[in-house]
């Protein structure tokens, strides 16, 4: 298999431009932070493009109570994972499934994120409706969770898998990178995801 004809939902930090990954849908995607110091936009305004403006904490004002640490662009190492790395350049690696369109939505930046802007990115990478959104016009088949916390599955975690599920997407979450059991960490241990460790 080799992706072709599927759309991956990649929800994390956004897309970088990198000489082995294919951007060219990044501007299809979206910037779901809903708060000005989470994502270093000007506004709490969710914003077309899923660019990554990097996560770093260190030196960033208001950010001493979060984890001490420079970008991660996490975003396009999974994006680049899961198939936006190019084939047959000569440089790095091939993604996965290298024919899929990817769909780039950053729901994490400055000392993370918050639950309720990641399902709303879940639901409307789906296909489904978001308060003030426009509908999405390639709703993925696929959406890659590479995030989570510690706790329960909540039930805002549970209804927008669930509503993902329905609207025919396959929810994919990471365990949680903790070396213990996924129960302990959502939305991992929501119902209906498929978990990889």
């Amino acid at each position: 298999a080799d992706g072709n004809g599927i759309t991956i939902a990649v929800l994390d930090t956004g897309i970088t431009e990198h000489p082995d990954i294919d951007t060219s849908n990044a501007d299809q995607g979206y910037d779901f932070i809903t708060d000005a110091f989470v994502s270093v936009r000007d506004s709490d305004e969710r914003v077309p493009g899923g660019w990554d403006l990097g996560d770093w904490t260190i030196g960033y004002p208001g950010a001493e109570g979060c984890i001490q640490r420079n970008s991660s662009w996490h975003g396009t190492h999974v994006a680049g994972t899961a198939g936006a790395q190019l084939t047959d350049n000569g440089i790095g690696m091939t993604g996965i499934a290298y024919n899929a369109d990817i769909l780039h939505l950053r729901v994490l930046g400055h000392c993370g994120g918050y639950e309720s802007d990641i399902n709303d990115a879940i639901v409307w990478a789906a296909g489904g409706e978001v308060e003030g959104m426009p509908l999405n016009p390639n709703p993925a088949h696929v959406i890659n969770l590479s995030l989570g916390g510690e706790g329960p599955c909540s039930s805002g975690d549970a209804a927008a898998i669930a509503q993902a599920r329905e609207l025919g997407a396959v929810v994919v979450v990471s365990a949680g990178n903790e070396n213990a059991n996924v129960s302990a960490y959502s939305p991992g241990n929501c119902p209906g995801v498929v978990t990889v460790a």
